[in-house]
């Protein structure tokens, strides 16, 4: 049966696979079946995962410790030319980076599988990956909620079902949308309050662009 430490290296594998492809993105690999392609090519040399705020880097952090071995290590980075932002990378160590991917990447195609119906798993063990999938998204796809709901982008058609699917995990209606050559999600009304409230009683916390600063300190400079 499934049990919490696979829910963490789910969540971790989310994660990574949200922050590997902003360092790296490649829109035709993006557009492919395999959500992963893109972490492969990157994953011969030094394994970084960029991130907009610092609770997604803390919450990364936080669940690569069920990867035996791994380390983190978190700086800041200051980029832009005409407007300045700042991004915080995980350099990920201590164990070789083709491993740490061949390992998350196994976790996401099999607790993918349970959660789109591939596999056996009880209710709670879908929720708290239902919930680990809405999770890494609120931290990770700068979410924009308005008085029309909960809008966030999506970087392929794999991850959209993903979020389809366990939005109704949760008992919540998502709808898939396209536009101007985004694929992105759309949660109305009250559904976008049921959905925080359901993240945020399950394991883990949630946080978005607008987001408190975790009290994660950075444990070295990128």
């Amino acid at each position: 049966m499934p049990d919490d430490r696979d829910a963490d290296l789910f969540e971790a594998s989310l994660m990574l696979l949200a922050g590997t492809t902003r360092l790296h993105y490649d829109a035709n690999a993006g557009r492919g079946k395999d959500a992963w392609a893109v972490v492969g090519a990157s994953a011969d040399s030094r394994l970084q995962v960029e991130f907009e705020t610092e609770p997604a880097a803390a919450r990364f952090t936080d669940v690569m410790r069920a990867v035996p071995e791994a380390t983190c290590r978190t700086g800041r980075r200051v980029a832009g030319i005409r407007r300045r932002y700042e991004t915080f990378v995980v350099d990920v160590g201590g164990a070789e980076p083709s491993i740490v991917v061949g390992r998350l990447r196994g976790e996401w195609i099999r607790n993918a599988g349970l959660l789109l119906g591939n596999g056996a798993a009880d209710e709670p063990a879908l929720r708290t990956r239902a919930a680990a999938v809405w999770r890494s998204a609120l931290l990770t796809a700068a979410p924009k909620v308005s008085a029309a709901g909960l809008r966030l982008c999506a970087r392929d058609w794999s991850t959209v079902r993903l979020l389809v699917r366990a939005a109704q995990v949760l008992g919540v209606a998502c709808q898939a949308r396209t536009a101007r050559g985004f694929q992105g999600v759309h949660v109305e009304g009250r559904g976008v309050i049921t959905l925080l409230a359901t993240v945020r009683s399950l394991p883990g916390p949630v946080g978005g662009p607008r987001a408190r600063r975790a009290s994660l300190q950075p444990s070295g400079h990128a």
